[in-house]
């Protein structure tokens, strides 16, 4: 990654959101949990950042809010930047198992970033047993999406353990000045005009193509009623959804062979991503049916972040997502049927082609002025951290204000990583967990990331509200080995294709 036009100064209004939307007890980082086979010293770690951080330049930026709000913040140079400020070495008990290196690393997300530096931190982890290490990134949401968090992180690591260092920057990078208020507010103010001015020009562009007006306008309508419908209807009311999120976290992972997901996808047909949904879906179900609530026949639905990053946007930072949020049954299911239910969802959902009209929802939200965004976002974030604290003297009260279960069940964002072993400071990586927010009454959450032909799935959950993360973990695990027993034993889908034609062949020359 480099320094270019790719990277906007101005951050998005989605961007942006996550920064309005932020409260104490829902930070909005993205985080990543990795081990590594050895020790890694910590003069080792920062002298390897050091020599490689200015290929992630969003990293040498701090947000700079603009004077009352006019425009979204900027990202500009921060004159105080250095690693050592952003890079932090705990030393664990000896011989320290995953669990309890975990635990300390959950103690550590749980806290915001500062917004005064840099939105980041690196923490290292020694003394884990076998002599191994961990590294635990936080990256703010404001500034990366999925992809591209994972895109900073590899290219903050390299191919092979004597890999050379990059070459040093040319010329050495010297920070622009912070800009002061006068400035930050002439900015601010141009922003603002530049945007309405936009908006009008595509307004009169519309307005001239009374066919592309139509168009958008239909397209628009659909999607929100799209929305509307979808929101109105009832989901099962899972214990994870019944409270607000306190600042505590715990967390559970498990990695699969991601061979044996491309098998189960090449017997059954379907994508890697039913694969995942299929197994997240009925290990949910079966937690469910454990702690005996009923789903009235109401299903889960599950919110999926979508990439609409266009191909010339490849290497941009920031956010470019949407969402789809299929409907699956909350009580558990024999595994094809599971299976075959999930595909027949996701091939609905992109035939009425719903992650593109939610991105034309989203895109409305450009239209709304960002004083006013960031003051409703703050007197709603106030609210629900005040609504938070009094919930946590009563798990009773906790219920009552959380009222009805929330849109979705719970976010599973599914991230493609490299598929080649990767090394920081000479030492191989072994486990590439990702770690989702959670916020509001989204107690439960998961990251899929693939890594060297393994998927690796972090169950981030909110202890008072699913206290058993380890038992979820056991559900999905036992999930994924029937759904693959059961794709072993069944008839494979080019097979299915074949006997079909063959049967299409034997009646048409009956027929002649």
């Amino acid at each position: 990654m480099a320094e270019g036009s790719k990277l906007a100064r101005r951050l998005s209004t989605q961007d942006a959101s996550f920064l309005y939307n932020e409260t104490a007890n829902g930070p909005l980082h993205i985080g990543v949990l990795q081990t590594f086979e050895g020790e890694i010293e910590p003069e080792r770690l920062t002298e390897h950042f050091a020599r490689r951080v200015h290929l992630l330049p969003r990293f040498r930026q701090r947000v700079v809010f603009a004077p009352f709000n006019l425009a979204h913040a900027t990202l500009e140079d921060d004159p105080d930047f250095a690693p050592s400020n952003h890079i932090w070495h705990h030393v664990l008990p000896r011989r320290c198992t995953d669990a309890e290196m975990t635990e300390a690393a959950m103690r550590l997300n749980e806290t915001m970033l500062e917004r005064n530096r840099p939105l980041w931190e690196l923490h290292l982890f020694g003394g884990l047993e076998g002599g191994r290490s961990a590294l635990l990134w936080k990256i703010h949401h404001s500034i990366v999406d999925g992809v591209s968090a994972l895109q900073v992180i590899s290219a903050a690591m390299d191919l092979r353990p004597d890999a050379h260092a990059p070459a040093p920057e040319e010329p050495p990078w010297s920070p622009q000045k912070l800009p002061d208020t006068s400035r930050s507010l002439l900015d601010a103010a141009a922003a603002l005009v530049r945007s309405r001015l936009d908006e009008m020009g595509e307004a009169g562009r519309l307005l001239g193509s009374p066919a592309d007006l139509a168009e958008r306008s239909a397209a628009m309508a659909a999607a929100a009623a799209q929305m509307l419908q979808m929101m109105s209807r009832p989901i099962v009311a899972a214990p994870w959804n019944a409270g607000l999120v306190s600042h505590s976290r715990s967390l559970a992972y498990l990695g699969v062979s991601f061979g044996d997901l491309r098998a189960i996808r090449g017997s059954l047909g379907g994508t890697v991503n039913d694969v995942v949904l299929t197994i997240l879906s009925e290990g949910a179900a079966r937690y469910l049916k454990h702690h005996k609530v009923a789903s009235h026949g109401f299903p889960l639905r599950i919110g999926c972040p979508v990439s609409v990053r266009r191909e010339s946007e490849s290497g941009a930072m920031g956010n470019r997502v949407s969402m789809m949020f299929p409907e699956l049954m909350a009580t558990p299911m024999d595994p094809i049927e599971r299976y075959r239910s999930v595909v027949l969802e996701t091939e609905r959902i992109k035939a009425a082609r719903e992650p593109q009209g939610m991105d034309l929802l989203v895109a409305t939200a450009d239209a709304v002025a960002p004083s006013l965004q960031g003051l409703s976002s703050r007197m709603a974030a106030t609210a629900l951290d005040a609504a938070t604290r009094l919930s946590e003297l009563s798990g009773g009260i906790a219920r009552i204000i959380a009222g009805a279960p929330t849109g979705i069940n719970f976010v599973a964002t599914n991230v493609p990583g490299p598929q080649v072993p990767l090394y920081f400071a000479g030492r191989r990586m072994r486990d590439f967990v990702g770690l989702v927010p959670l916020a509001g009454t989204l107690g439960y959450g998961v990251a899929i990331v693939s890594y060297n032909q393994r998927l690796f799935f972090g169950l981030m959950a909110e202890p008072r509200m699913m206290p058993d993360v380890e038992f979820m973990k056991s559900c999905i695990a036992d999930s994924f080995e029937e759904l693959k027993a059961a794709a072993l034993n069944a008839v494979p889908v080019e097979e299915r294709l074949a006997r079909a034609a063959e049967q299409v062949m034997k009646r048409d020359s009956a027929m002649t």
